[in-house]
Protein backbone atom coordinates (compact mmCIF):
# COMPACT_ATOMS: atom_id res chain seq x y z
CA UNK A 1 0.00 0.00 0.00
CA UNK A 2 1.26 3.47 -0.76
CA UNK A 3 -1.57 5.46 0.82
CA UNK A 4 -0.15 7.48 3.70
CA UNK A 5 -1.57 9.69 6.44
CA UNK A 6 0.26 12.70 4.97
CA UNK A 7 -1.55 12.25 1.66
CA UNK A 8 -4.88 11.70 3.40
CA UNK A 9 -4.42 14.90 5.38
CA UNK A 10 -3.94 17.02 2.27
CA UNK A 11 -6.72 19.39 1.25
CA UNK A 12 -7.21 17.57 -2.07
CA UNK A 13 -6.87 13.80 -2.34
CA UNK A 14 -6.32 12.04 -5.66
CA UNK A 15 -7.92 8.65 -5.14
CA UNK A 16 -7.33 7.42 -8.68
CA UNK A 17 -3.85 5.81 -8.30
CA UNK A 18 -4.90 3.71 -5.31
CA UNK A 19 -8.27 2.57 -6.62
CA UNK A 20 -7.00 1.77 -10.09
CA UNK A 21 -4.02 -0.23 -8.86
CA UNK A 22 -5.31 -2.29 -5.91
CA UNK A 23 -9.08 -2.26 -6.36
CA UNK A 24 -11.90 -1.32 -4.04
CA UNK A 25 -11.51 -3.85 -1.23
CA UNK A 26 -7.84 -3.08 -0.59
CA UNK A 27 -8.49 0.66 -0.95
CA UNK A 28 -10.95 0.41 1.96
CA UNK A 29 -8.31 -1.33 4.09
CA UNK A 30 -5.77 1.38 3.27
CA UNK A 31 -8.17 4.23 4.01
CA UNK A 32 -9.22 2.70 7.32
CA UNK A 33 -5.61 2.84 8.52
CA UNK A 34 -5.53 6.64 8.29
CA UNK A 35 -6.93 9.09 10.84
CA UNK A 36 -10.32 10.60 9.99
CA UNK A 37 -10.38 13.82 7.97
CA UNK A 38 -13.27 15.14 5.90
CA UNK A 39 -11.54 14.10 2.66
CA UNK A 40 -10.61 10.66 3.94
CA UNK A 41 -14.15 10.13 5.25
CA UNK A 42 -15.65 10.98 1.86
CA UNK A 43 -13.15 8.71 0.11
CA UNK A 44 -13.93 5.88 2.54
CA UNK A 45 -17.69 6.35 2.22
CA UNK A 46 -17.48 6.52 -1.56
CA UNK A 47 -15.34 3.40 -1.88
CA UNK A 48 -17.55 1.51 0.58
CA UNK A 49 -20.52 2.45 -1.62
CA UNK A 50 -18.77 1.18 -4.75
CA UNK A 51 -17.55 -1.96 -3.00
CA UNK A 52 -21.14 -2.68 -1.97
CA UNK A 53 -22.11 -2.62 -5.64
CA UNK A 54 -19.06 -4.75 -6.48
CA UNK A 55 -20.14 -7.41 -3.96
CA UNK A 56 -23.57 -7.72 -5.60
CA UNK A 57 -21.90 -8.23 -8.98
CA UNK A 58 -19.56 -10.86 -7.52
CA UNK A 59 -22.38 -12.85 -5.94
CA UNK A 60 -24.47 -12.65 -9.09
CA UNK A 61 -21.47 -13.71 -11.23
CA UNK A 62 -20.80 -16.74 -9.05
CA UNK A 63 -24.28 -18.00 -9.89
CA UNK A 64 -24.88 -16.42 -13.33
CA UNK A 65 -27.80 -14.50 -11.85
CA UNK A 66 -28.76 -12.16 -14.71
CA UNK A 67 -32.41 -11.48 -13.77
CA UNK A 68 -33.51 -11.00 -17.37
CA UNK A 69 -34.99 -7.57 -18.09
CA UNK A 70 -35.74 -6.53 -14.50
CA UNK A 71 -35.14 -2.76 -14.43
CA UNK A 72 -34.41 -2.64 -10.70
CA UNK A 73 -31.57 -0.96 -8.76
CA UNK A 74 -28.39 -3.06 -8.53
CA UNK A 75 -30.07 -6.07 -10.18
CA UNK A 76 -30.16 -4.39 -13.60
CA UNK A 77 -26.39 -3.91 -13.92
CA UNK A 78 -24.92 -5.94 -16.80
CA UNK A 79 -22.91 -9.03 -15.99
CA UNK A 80 -20.44 -11.11 -18.07
CA UNK A 81 -21.24 -14.79 -18.49
CA UNK A 82 -19.63 -17.20 -16.04
CA UNK A 83 -18.91 -20.54 -17.76
CA UNK A 84 -18.21 -22.22 -14.39
CA UNK A 85 -21.08 -20.81 -12.37
CA UNK A 86 -22.44 -22.49 -9.26
CA UNK A 87 -26.17 -23.31 -9.26
CA UNK A 88 -28.65 -20.55 -8.51
CA UNK A 89 -30.21 -20.84 -5.04
CA UNK A 90 -33.53 -19.36 -3.82
CA UNK A 91 -32.05 -17.16 -1.08
CA UNK A 92 -29.68 -15.37 -3.48
CA UNK A 93 -31.84 -12.25 -3.84
CA UNK A 94 -32.27 -12.01 -0.07
CA UNK A 95 -28.52 -12.41 0.44
CA UNK A 96 -27.87 -9.69 -2.15
CA UNK A 97 -30.20 -7.22 -0.45
CA UNK A 98 -28.94 -8.04 3.05
CA UNK A 99 -25.48 -7.10 1.81
CA UNK A 100 -26.72 -3.91 0.14
CA UNK A 101 -28.40 -2.74 3.36
CA UNK A 102 -25.26 -3.38 5.43
CA UNK A 103 -22.89 -1.81 2.90
CA UNK A 104 -24.98 1.31 2.37
CA UNK A 105 -25.23 1.77 6.13
CA UNK A 106 -21.43 1.46 6.42
CA UNK A 107 -20.98 4.06 3.68
CA UNK A 108 -23.34 6.44 5.50
CA UNK A 109 -21.32 6.08 8.70
CA UNK A 110 -18.14 7.21 6.96
CA UNK A 111 -19.87 10.04 5.09
CA UNK A 112 -21.05 11.71 8.31
CA UNK A 113 -17.53 13.09 8.70
CA UNK A 114 -17.32 14.42 5.12
CA UNK A 115 -18.15 18.06 5.86
CA UNK A 116 -16.43 21.39 5.37
CA UNK A 117 -13.80 22.27 2.77
CA UNK A 118 -12.19 19.27 1.07
CA UNK A 119 -11.73 17.79 -2.39
CA UNK A 120 -11.39 14.18 -3.56
CA UNK A 121 -10.59 13.62 -7.22
CA UNK A 122 -11.29 10.36 -9.01
CA UNK A 123 -11.13 9.34 -12.64
CA UNK A 124 -14.29 7.27 -12.94
CA UNK A 125 -12.96 5.44 -15.99
CA UNK A 126 -10.16 3.96 -13.81
CA UNK A 127 -12.55 2.42 -11.28
CA UNK A 128 -13.07 -1.32 -11.70
CA UNK A 129 -15.15 -4.04 -10.11
CA UNK A 130 -13.42 -7.37 -9.46
CA UNK A 131 -16.48 -9.26 -10.70
CA UNK A 132 -14.74 -12.61 -11.22
CA UNK A 133 -12.69 -12.16 -8.01
CA UNK A 134 -9.31 -12.85 -9.62
CA UNK A 135 -7.67 -9.73 -8.20
CA UNK A 136 -7.14 -7.88 -11.46
CA UNK A 137 -9.10 -5.62 -13.80
CA UNK A 138 -10.35 -7.65 -16.75
CA UNK A 139 -12.35 -6.62 -19.79
CA UNK A 140 -15.92 -5.70 -18.92
CA UNK A 141 -15.15 -4.97 -15.26
CA UNK A 142 -14.81 -1.18 -15.32
CA UNK A 143 -17.34 1.16 -13.77
CA UNK A 144 -18.05 2.49 -17.25
CA UNK A 145 -18.86 -1.04 -18.44
CA UNK A 146 -21.50 -1.26 -15.73
CA UNK A 147 -22.86 2.28 -15.92
CA UNK A 148 -21.73 3.28 -19.40
CA UNK A 149 -24.88 2.00 -21.06
CA UNK A 150 -26.84 4.71 -19.30
CA UNK A 151 -24.16 7.39 -19.35
CA UNK A 152 -23.13 6.68 -22.92
CA UNK A 153 -26.25 8.33 -24.27
CA UNK A 154 -25.34 11.56 -22.53
CA UNK A 155 -21.53 11.66 -22.67
CA UNK A 156 -19.14 12.38 -25.53
CA UNK A 157 -17.17 9.27 -26.53
CA UNK A 158 -13.86 10.70 -25.31
CA UNK A 159 -15.24 11.10 -21.77
CA UNK A 160 -15.92 7.40 -21.55
CA UNK A 161 -12.11 6.99 -21.53
CA UNK A 162 -11.18 9.79 -19.12
CA UNK A 163 -13.58 11.40 -16.68
CA UNK A 164 -12.10 13.01 -13.57
CA UNK A 165 -14.49 14.43 -10.99
CA UNK A 166 -13.54 16.59 -7.99
CA UNK A 167 -15.96 15.59 -5.24
CA UNK A 168 -16.64 17.95 -2.33
CA UNK A 169 -18.96 18.32 0.67
CA UNK A 170 -22.03 18.86 -1.53
CA UNK A 171 -21.31 15.57 -3.26
CA UNK A 172 -21.09 13.90 0.16
CA UNK A 173 -24.73 14.91 0.71
CA UNK A 174 -25.63 13.62 -2.77
CA UNK A 175 -23.89 10.28 -2.15
CA UNK A 176 -25.49 9.97 1.28
CA UNK A 177 -28.88 10.45 -0.37
CA UNK A 178 -28.04 7.72 -2.88
CA UNK A 179 -27.02 5.27 -0.16
CA UNK A 180 -30.37 5.90 1.54
CA UNK A 181 -32.18 5.23 -1.74
CA UNK A 182 -30.43 1.89 -2.29
CA UNK A 183 -30.85 0.92 1.36
CA UNK A 184 -34.57 1.70 1.09
CA UNK A 185 -34.82 -0.62 -1.92
CA UNK A 186 -32.97 -3.32 0.00
CA UNK A 187 -35.37 -3.05 2.93
CA UNK A 188 -38.36 -3.23 0.56
CA UNK A 189 -37.13 -6.52 -0.90
CA UNK A 190 -36.34 -7.90 2.56
CA UNK A 191 -39.78 -6.88 3.83
CA UNK A 192 -41.31 -9.21 1.23
CA UNK A 193 -38.54 -11.84 1.42
CA UNK A 194 -38.95 -13.76 -1.87
CA UNK A 195 -36.87 -16.83 -0.91
CA UNK A 196 -39.75 -19.26 -0.36
CA UNK A 197 -41.65 -18.03 -3.42
CA UNK A 198 -38.57 -18.38 -5.64
CA UNK A 199 -38.16 -21.95 -4.38
CA UNK A 200 -41.83 -22.71 -5.11
CA UNK A 201 -41.69 -21.21 -8.62
CA UNK A 202 -38.44 -23.02 -9.49
CA UNK A 203 -39.82 -26.30 -8.18
CA UNK A 204 -42.92 -25.85 -10.34
CA UNK A 205 -40.77 -25.14 -13.42
CA UNK A 206 -38.75 -28.32 -12.82
CA UNK A 207 -41.81 -30.49 -12.21
CA UNK A 208 -43.61 -29.23 -15.31
CA UNK A 209 -40.48 -29.76 -17.42
CA UNK A 210 -40.36 -33.34 -16.18
CA UNK A 211 -44.05 -33.87 -16.97
CA UNK A 212 -43.88 -32.53 -20.52
CA UNK A 213 -40.71 -34.47 -21.37
CA UNK A 214 -37.84 -33.57 -23.74
CA UNK A 215 -39.88 -33.78 -26.96
CA UNK A 216 -42.60 -31.27 -26.03
CA UNK A 217 -43.36 -28.52 -28.55
CA UNK A 218 -43.09 -24.95 -27.25
CA UNK A 219 -46.45 -23.22 -27.61
CA UNK A 220 -47.42 -19.59 -27.14
CA UNK A 221 -50.64 -18.92 -25.26
CA UNK A 222 -52.06 -15.38 -25.46
CA UNK A 223 -49.31 -12.98 -24.33
CA UNK A 224 -47.26 -15.59 -22.45
CA UNK A 225 -44.41 -15.78 -24.97
CA UNK A 226 -41.63 -15.03 -22.50
CA UNK A 227 -41.30 -17.69 -19.81
CA UNK A 228 -38.83 -15.63 -17.75
CA UNK A 229 -41.23 -12.68 -17.63
CA UNK A 230 -44.09 -14.92 -16.47
CA UNK A 231 -41.90 -16.47 -13.78
CA UNK A 232 -40.71 -13.05 -12.59
CA UNK A 233 -44.31 -11.88 -12.28
CA UNK A 234 -45.17 -15.03 -10.34
CA UNK A 235 -42.32 -14.39 -7.90
CA UNK A 236 -43.19 -10.71 -7.49
CA UNK A 237 -46.89 -11.35 -6.96
CA UNK A 238 -46.31 -14.32 -4.66
CA UNK A 239 -43.84 -12.46 -2.45
CA UNK A 240 -45.81 -9.22 -2.14
CA UNK A 241 -49.11 -10.97 -1.47
CA UNK A 242 -47.80 -12.12 1.92
CA UNK A 243 -47.59 -10.24 5.25
CA UNK A 244 -44.52 -7.97 5.07
CA UNK A 245 -41.91 -7.56 7.79
CA UNK A 246 -42.93 -4.34 9.57
CA UNK A 247 -39.39 -3.49 10.70
CA UNK A 248 -38.10 -3.48 7.13
CA UNK A 249 -41.08 -1.43 5.89
CA UNK A 250 -40.41 1.22 8.55
CA UNK A 251 -36.70 1.22 7.66
CA UNK A 252 -37.57 1.69 3.99
CA UNK A 253 -39.78 4.67 4.83
CA UNK A 254 -37.14 6.25 7.08
CA UNK A 255 -34.44 5.86 4.43
CA UNK A 256 -36.63 7.46 1.77
CA UNK A 257 -37.29 10.43 4.05
CA UNK A 258 -33.55 10.70 4.78
CA UNK A 259 -32.87 10.61 1.03
CA UNK A 260 -35.12 13.65 0.52
CA UNK A 261 -33.47 15.52 3.42
CA UNK A 262 -29.96 14.84 2.10
CA UNK A 263 -31.03 15.87 -1.40
CA UNK A 264 -32.19 19.24 -0.07
CA UNK A 265 -28.91 19.57 1.82
CA UNK A 266 -27.01 18.86 -1.40
CA UNK A 267 -28.73 21.66 -3.29
CA UNK A 268 -28.15 24.12 -0.41
CA UNK A 269 -24.43 23.27 -0.37
CA UNK A 270 -24.13 23.53 -4.16
CA UNK A 271 -25.70 26.99 -4.10
CA UNK A 272 -23.03 28.15 -1.63
CA UNK A 273 -20.05 26.87 -3.63
CA UNK A 274 -17.69 29.57 -4.97
CA UNK A 275 -15.79 27.30 -7.38
CA UNK A 276 -16.46 25.58 -10.70
CA UNK A 277 -13.98 22.71 -10.63
CA UNK A 278 -14.76 19.38 -12.34
CA UNK A 279 -18.23 19.27 -10.84
CA UNK A 280 -20.32 16.10 -10.52
CA UNK A 281 -23.74 17.75 -10.48
CA UNK A 282 -23.45 21.48 -11.27
CA UNK A 283 -25.32 24.29 -9.60
CA UNK A 284 -26.06 27.70 -11.04
CA UNK A 285 -22.99 29.07 -12.83
CA UNK A 286 -21.21 25.72 -12.81
CA UNK A 287 -20.50 23.17 -15.53
CA UNK A 288 -20.45 19.42 -14.96
CA UNK A 289 -17.25 17.54 -15.74
CA UNK A 290 -19.54 15.19 -17.65
CA UNK A 291 -20.17 17.97 -20.14
CA UNK A 292 -23.87 18.02 -19.22
CA UNK A 293 -25.51 21.39 -18.71
CA UNK A 294 -28.42 21.69 -16.32
CA UNK A 295 -31.42 23.91 -17.08
CA UNK A 296 -31.56 26.96 -14.80
CA UNK A 297 -34.52 25.75 -12.75
CA UNK A 298 -33.42 22.11 -12.30
CA UNK A 299 -33.12 22.52 -8.53
CA UNK A 300 -36.61 23.94 -8.07
CA UNK A 301 -38.36 21.40 -10.27
CA UNK A 302 -36.53 18.38 -8.86
CA UNK A 303 -37.10 19.45 -5.26
CA UNK A 304 -40.80 19.91 -6.07
CA UNK A 305 -40.90 16.26 -7.20
CA UNK A 306 -39.16 15.18 -3.98
CA UNK A 307 -41.51 17.30 -1.87
CA UNK A 308 -44.46 15.46 -3.40
CA UNK A 309 -42.78 12.17 -2.53
CA UNK A 310 -42.12 13.34 1.02
CA UNK A 311 -45.71 14.54 1.42
CA UNK A 312 -46.98 11.11 0.33
CA UNK A 313 -44.67 9.35 2.80
CA UNK A 314 -45.87 11.64 5.61
CA UNK A 315 -49.55 11.44 4.68
CA UNK A 316 -49.80 15.15 3.81
CA UNK A 317 -50.98 14.25 0.32
CA UNK A 318 -53.07 11.21 -0.50
CA UNK A 319 -52.84 8.76 -3.40
CA UNK A 320 -56.05 8.88 -5.41
CA UNK A 321 -58.30 5.84 -5.75
CA UNK A 322 -60.91 5.54 -8.48
CA UNK A 323 -63.73 4.85 -6.04
CA UNK A 324 -63.14 8.11 -4.17
CA UNK A 325 -64.12 10.30 -7.11
CA UNK A 326 -61.36 12.82 -6.52
CA UNK A 327 -62.49 13.54 -2.96
CA UNK A 328 -59.77 11.56 -1.22
CA UNK A 329 -57.53 8.53 -1.40
CA UNK A 330 -55.02 6.29 0.35
CA UNK A 331 -52.93 7.64 3.22
CA UNK A 332 -49.60 5.95 2.49
CA UNK A 333 -48.16 7.01 5.86
CA UNK A 334 -50.80 4.90 7.64
CA UNK A 335 -50.24 1.99 5.26
CA UNK A 336 -46.48 2.04 5.86
CA UNK A 337 -46.97 2.29 9.62
CA UNK A 338 -49.24 -0.77 9.68
CA UNK A 339 -48.52 -2.58 6.38
CA UNK A 340 -50.58 -5.37 4.86
CA UNK A 341 -49.99 -7.78 1.96
CA UNK A 342 -50.14 -6.23 -1.51
CA UNK A 343 -53.27 -7.87 -2.90
CA UNK A 344 -53.78 -6.32 -6.33
CA UNK A 345 -57.40 -7.51 -6.67
CA UNK A 346 -58.64 -6.16 -3.34
CA UNK A 347 -56.52 -3.01 -3.64
CA UNK A 348 -58.03 -2.14 -7.01
CA UNK A 349 -61.54 -3.04 -5.80
CA UNK A 350 -60.95 -1.04 -2.61
CA UNK A 351 -61.69 -3.60 0.10
CA UNK A 352 -58.00 -4.17 0.87
CA UNK A 353 -57.30 -0.45 1.35
CA UNK A 354 -60.49 0.85 2.94
CA UNK A 355 -58.89 1.18 6.40
CA UNK A 356 -56.27 3.50 4.91
CA UNK A 357 -58.58 5.74 2.88
CA UNK A 358 -59.63 9.22 3.92
CA UNK A 359 -60.69 12.58 2.57
CA UNK A 360 -57.98 15.12 1.86
CA UNK A 361 -55.69 16.69 -0.75
CA UNK A 362 -54.52 14.41 -3.54
CA UNK A 363 -51.07 14.32 -5.08
CA UNK A 364 -51.00 14.81 -8.85
CA UNK A 365 -48.35 14.40 -11.53
CA UNK A 366 -47.95 18.12 -12.21
CA UNK A 367 -44.46 18.55 -10.75
CA UNK A 368 -43.22 15.30 -12.25
CA UNK A 369 -44.63 16.29 -15.63
CA UNK A 370 -42.84 19.64 -15.52
CA UNK A 371 -39.57 17.88 -14.70
CA UNK A 372 -40.06 15.40 -17.55
CA UNK A 373 -40.85 18.19 -19.99
CA UNK A 374 -37.67 20.02 -18.98
CA UNK A 375 -35.47 17.03 -19.90
CA UNK A 376 -37.70 15.58 -22.61
CA UNK A 377 -36.58 12.03 -23.49
CA UNK A 378 -33.72 12.00 -20.95
CA UNK A 379 -35.87 12.60 -17.85
CA UNK A 380 -35.32 9.08 -16.47
CA UNK A 381 -31.54 9.39 -16.86
CA UNK A 382 -31.53 12.66 -14.94
CA UNK A 383 -33.82 11.23 -12.25
CA UNK A 384 -31.32 8.40 -11.67
CA UNK A 385 -28.43 10.89 -11.65
CA UNK A 386 -30.07 13.35 -9.26
CA UNK A 387 -31.74 10.62 -7.15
Amino acid sequence: MFWTASVAAAQDIDLTPLVSSVGLSDTILALEQDPPTPGRDFALGGVRFLHGIEKTLQLRYRHNANFGDLELPVLRLPLPDNPNAAPFYPALVTDLMTGVVADMDAAQTALTGATGDFGVTLDLTRVWFDINENGRADAGETLMSAAGAALGRALPAEQLNSLTIRFDSADAAWLTAYTHLLEAFGHLVLAFDPTDVIAEVNDTIDRMAELRGPDAINQVYLFLSEEDAVDNIAVLYGAMNRPPDVTHIHAMRDNLLAMVAQNRRFWDLVAAEPDNDREWIPGAGQISALGIEMPANTKERWLAVLTDAEDILLGKQLIGHWRMGGKGGVNLAKLLQDPVPVDIVTWVQGHGLIDYMENGPLVDDGNLRLFQEMFRGDALLFMVWLN
